[in-house]
């Protein structure tokens, strides 16, 4: 198997602890896991959505999931894909509409507070 650290390199900016484990107990399920992920990080013509909407998407899906990991890892992404504090914290209150205040108190209050201290912005 290919080493595919370089993907979560390239989208993440290093690999999360959680898929590392998931590398070395479980290359196999690794391996599909990365086929997956490339196959979502696709960008127009192939891919639909632009990165910055995409990192939307996963910032709001770990946020409801109670993923903090994922979800900070994925707002850092965002960010440097052009993303806004703003449009975080819009997205944000919809999943806080659909999922309840818990996925707020859970994890979107710490991906604001790292996007906070990212962008040396309160809001």
């Amino acid at each position: 198997m290919a080493d595919k650290a370089e993907h979560f390199e390239a989208t993440l900016g290093a690999v999360p602890e959680s898929v590392a484990l998931l590398r070395r107990h479980a290359p196999e399920a690794f391996a599909a896991y990365v086929m997956a992920r490339e196959a979502a990080y696709r960008l127009p013509p192939e891919g639909h959505l632009p990165l910055a909407s995409k990192e939307l998407v996963f910032i709001v899906l770990d946020v409801a999931a109670g993923h903090v990991e994922g979800a900070v890892a994925h707002a850092e992404a965002g960010l440097r894909a052009g993303l806004t504090p703003g449009q975080i914290m819009e997205a944000l209150g919809i999943a806080i509409l659909i999922h309840g205040h818990q996925c707020w108190a859970k994890a979107g209050a710490a991906v604001m507070r790292r996007v906070e201290t990212l962008s040396g912005s309160p809001g």
